[in-house]
């Protein structure tokens, strides 16, 4: 099942092609790579109020070019939650668009059951999903190896009225924290994780995908409490499907039943013919 994610009125997809997608955060707009975004523009107009625009090295990373100058950081309000966002060096914004589309999903899930919801975001990044867990009322653990993030995920819970949140603020590599939380016995009701292709941990951790995915998932599902409610596992890796993902999940519906759903995620607009792919989902819960 593909998925797309709602515009609203501080972020708005606008187009896509000639490997490239088109952006607003706020008033501004940005023109960055998109590997799979090979057809052509459908609003070659659009692409003219691009403030910023992003050129990949085939070396890895990538530079910035402006067309005029930006503050340093701004704010976006989106849903109940305001993210700061900034161009950086990686050509990322500080926020993935295309994981609002499991928010009602993750809200849904935290909120059913009886007791305590606690859950574990991994590869947390600037904490968009901790803050809508913290916000539908779970006991959050946010874990990423970037202390820079952190600090930026920690400003988002600020702005956004959940600085007093039952929010863990962890930095570490994450496989080596989800090993020690296994020998502490702690356990989580649910768990989201967004494993990027390559990584590094504060101390050098190497982090491939295809190397170390799975000793990360036997890890994890040890962590989840007798009555689990959900995983939600999303990736942007090339190569990657839902099929693969959903796969992946298997062992969940083996050992606590439930069923699993996996998709495509996107990125529309009402104006254009085609859709952004922009990652891959497969989510398991026992409703």
């Amino acid at each position: 099942m593909d998925l797309s994610a709602p515009q609203t009125k501080e972020y708005e997809f606008l187009d896509a092609g000639d490997d490239c997608r088109l952006e607003r955060f706020g008033p501004h707009v940005f023109d960055r790579p998109s590997p799979v975004a090979l057809w052509h523009r459908e609003r070659p107009d659009a692409w003219e109020a691009a403030a910023g625009v992003y050129h990949r090295s085939s070396t890895g990373g990538g530079t910035w070019t402006f067309n005029r100058q930006l503050p340093a950081v701004w704010p976006i309000r989106w849903d109940d939650f305001v993210f700061h966002v900034k161009p950086t060096g990686f050509g990322h914004m500080g926020l993935f668009p295309e994981h609002a589309c499991h928010w009602e999903w993750v809200r849904r899930q935290v909120r059913q059951g009886n007791g305590a919801c606690r859950v574990l975001h991994l590869f947390a990044y600037t904490g968009a999903m901790t803050l809508l867990a913290a916000k539908a009322g779970a006991e959050v653990c946010h874990v990423d190896a970037v202390p820079d993030i952190n600090d930026w995920a920690r400003r988002n819970a600020e702005a956004s009225g959940l600085a007093s949140a039952p929010i863990r603020w962890i930095t570490d590599d994450v496989t080596k924290f989800c090993a020690r939380e296994g020998r502490r016995g702690r356990q989580y009701e649910g768990i989201v994780f967004d494993p990027p292709s390559y990584g590094k941990g504060p101390k050098g951790e190497k982090w491939i995908v295809e190397e170390h995915l799975m000793g990360l998932l036997d890890l994890l599902l040890p962590l989840m409490a007798r009555e689990p409610r959900f995983v939600l596992f999303t990736c942007h890796t090339l190569g990657f499907s839902p099929a693969l993902m959903s796969n992946l999940l298997v062992p969940w519906v083996e050992r606590f039943g439930g069923r699993i759903e996996a998709g495509t995620m996107t990125l529309s607009n009402p104006l254009c013919k085609r859709v952004l792919p922009t990652g891959f989902y497969a989510r398991w819960c026992r409703e």
